[in-house]
């Protein structure tokens, strides 16, 4: 109630009310949603880590030939690739929760599979093979989905942190993935395969635990914001809306496609992606074969490509104040140049130790890098085409990963451990060079103007259509 007028406590005209300050999101950690989000997908993405080391690994073992090791990773990377689209637009059609279960469910029965043909010794080259296509297949459908479902379990505001906080988990999955898969495979072949399995048990009762609604709708934000093909005039339901029930596969994957390319500010972005990928891939690749080839155990292995996982890690830590505070664009061109240069040691490196050092420091800036781009680009993206998006922009940056184990493979085998890692320090530079000279990229602000410039930038995609 208003103060009366002669109320001698009341002043003479009241002053305007302040405006409320703006609420600040819950922490990070306090979200139970995100908690148990990062349960499955930590889970999950261990499980896949014990995979991806143990098969080369194992390949070699089979063969005794790093060139059909390459071609066994090479094939799988395939399979991968060619179901990255299929589970973006499946991502966004049906509920992601149930994508999830599905995923995790198809990893435990092949990665059981897996560990029962190596128990009973029938697991050869073509069966191992096939196995780790399915995999990977497996991977590309549904890998993708838990990033699709993160805008739905935690504010926009918290993207950054959350995405910096996943950049720290990734790094410690890296760093514990080598040494647990050499210590399994020096207990048996067949161990890293059943807890790959295991993993994805528990990834799938852990996503029974997110309360938040993870069916792909569209938001009022993304009707006022979103720009290009696929990105106005679409009524969401729990399942995509109808329009998208109707519309073909290949037109709703395209529609993530044309959503990039019409963003000025990420086509750079893309193919620089694209060639690191390659560079930074093959190298680790090549010194898994070169280490194996001259005889170091696998428990040898594990610690050398741990240090990835050390350097990441580390450079977890100062990934949030640097997100915050430095402009993104700058961020990942030095952070860039950063992995480039310790690549570039490589070739020059022999003894373990030497190694190990430098591939942590290859991998130092690449938390920060990842985190500040990555966080723009899920504030950017549209809530209802995440999923295509993601695929979109996965099938483009890991288009050329498939060709590192036959970098590696092919590679070492011409050209030894120097030649090889000096063929990949120099595909690097290129992603850096590119890197500099990209001015759109350099443009993108530190993380507190990712709204706005994101909304600038889609302003301009609209008036160019």
């Amino acid at each position: 109630m208003d103060p009366l007028p002669n109320d001698p406590a009341a002043p003479a005209s009241a002053p305007p009310a302040a405006p409320p300050k703006a609420q600040r999101p819950p922490a990070l950690w306090r979200n139970r949603d995100y908690r148990w989000w990062l349960s499955t997908d930590t889970s999950t993405g261990l499980g896949r880590a014990l995979h991806n080391f143990a098969v080369p690994l194992l390949a070699l073992y089979v063969t005794g030939d790093p060139a059909q090791a390459g071609i066994v990773a090479a094939i799988g990377q395939v399979g991968r690739l060619v179901a990255t689209l299929p589970g973006g637009v499946l991502a966004d059609r049906h509920d992601r929760r149930r994508l999830i279960l599905l995923g995790t469910a198809s990893g435990v029965l092949v990665a059981t599979a897996l560990a029962a043909f190596q128990y009973t010794g029938l697991l050869g080259f073509w069966l191992l093979t096939a196995l780790n296509l399915l995999m990977n297949v497996r991977s590309g459908l549904f890998d993708g989905v838990p990033n699709a479902a993160l805008k739905a379990v935690v504010e926009p505001r918290s993207l950054g942190s959350a995405m910096s906080a996943n950049q720290g988990r990734d790094a410690v999955v890296s760093l514990a993935g080598g040494p647990v898969g050499g210590v399994l495979l020096v207990i048996g072949h067949a161990v890293p395969f059943a807890a790959t399995a295991l993993l994805n048990v528990f990834g799938l009762l852990s996503v029974l635990r997110v309360r938040a609604d993870l069916r792909p709708r569209r938001d009022a934000a993304d009707a006022a914001g979103a720009t290009g093909p696929g990105g106005a005039g679409k009524p969401a339901g729990h399942d995509g809306g109808t329009s998208t029930t109707r519309a073909g596969y290949l037109r709703e994957a395209w529609e993530g496609f044309a959503w990039l390319l019409h963003r000025p500010e990420l086509r750079g972005v893309m193919a620089i992606s694209t060639i690191v990928n390659l560079g930074m891939n093959a190298a680790v690749t090549s010194v898994v074969f070169g280490l194996q080839q001259r005889g170091e155990s696998p428990a040898t292995i594990g610690v050398a490509t741990a240090c990835v996982g050390v350097g990441m890690l580390a450079g977890a830590v100062l990934a949030p104040p640097l997100v915050r505070r430095v402009p993104t664009g700058w961020l990942g061109a030095v952070g860039l140049a950063a992995c480039s240069g310790a690549v570039a040691v490589l070739p020059f490196v022999h003894t373990v130790p030497a190694i190990c050092v430098v591939l942590g420091a290859s991998m130092f800036a690449a938390p920060a890098i990842n985190a500040s781009l990555l966080g723009y680009f899920t504030v950017a993206v549209p809530t209802h085409l995440l999923g295509r998006a993601n695929s979109a922009l996965d099938l483009l940056a890991m288009g050329a990963v498939p060709l590192a184990p036959l970098v590696a493979g092919f590679g070492y085998a011409a050209w030894g451990w120097t030649g090889v890692l000096a063929l990949c320090a120099g595909i690097c530079g290129i992603a850096v060079v590119l890197a500099f000279c990209t001015r759109r990229l350099l443009a993108i602000p530190a993380s507190d103007r990712w709204e706005d410039h994101a909304a600038a930038n889609a302003r301009e995609a609209a008036l160019r259509r």
